[in-house]
């Protein structure tokens, strides 16, 4: 793998990750609602999810994936459901703030949202399958070049997502009257209501 094909590759990726969608919409509800930490954590579950795609891509599994799509569609409601689920949640809550230690608790929560998100999203795999023979010459592709494409895609998720996450994160210490609370729940709620919805109709 050349430098110039992995630097094109990596701009491919980040453009990619960068760009507005049901992932950056979690993380950035998620960051509103309850701070950064639980954004980050929702982030990393994007990054994890889409080096399986990745991967799977990598190793030519792409029909076999498709074969049994109906376990991404299982995590794409699944992850969209809970959504929802926050969303209503959202809505309902008291104007106060999240206690630390239930904000701890549910962190794998948040991974597992970012996760079911990059997951569900059968059509992924073949953006990765697709957009890899345009860029990166995989016949002489190494296993050491494949490793760096898989750390490639979970660094720039991370890097993009924590971005997203930091980003809202400031901006939820914005609300701390009881009135801006009610204002970032329903902003909030509604946010991942709506989300969610995009999600299960894709």
């Amino acid at each position: 793998m050349t430098l110039t094909a992995f630097l094109t590759y990596c701009a491919a990726i980040t453009l990619a990750a960068a760009t507005p969608g049901p992932a950056m919409f979690a993380v950035i509800t998620n960051g509103v609602s309850r701070g950064f930490l639980r954004a980050f954590m929702a982030g990393v579950g994007v990054a994890a999810g889409d080096a399986v795609l990745v991967t799977l891509a990598l190793l030519g599994l792409v029909a076999l994936a498709q074969t049994f799509e109906w376990i991404f569609l299982l995590l794409k409601y699944a992850g969209a459901a809970y959504l929802i689920f926050l969303g209503v949640r959202m809505w309902r809550a008291a104007a106060q703030s999240n206690e630390p230690q239930a904000t701890q608790a549910r962190l794998s929560r948040s991974f597992f949202l970012g996760a079911s998100i990059a997951l569900g999203n059968p059509k992924a795999i073949l953006f990765h399958a697709s957009i890899m023979p345009l860029i990166l010459n995989l016949d002489t592709m190494t296993l050491a070049d494949g490793l760096l494409v898989i750390l490639v895609v979970i660094s720039v998720n991370i890097l993009t997502m924590g971005f997203y996450a930091a980003l809202a994160g400031r901006a939820s210490g914005w609300f701390r009257t009881p009135r801006r609370m009610r204002l970032m729940n329903r902003f909030a709620g509604s946010a991942m209501i709506g989300t969610g919805a995009l999600i299960a109709a894709r």
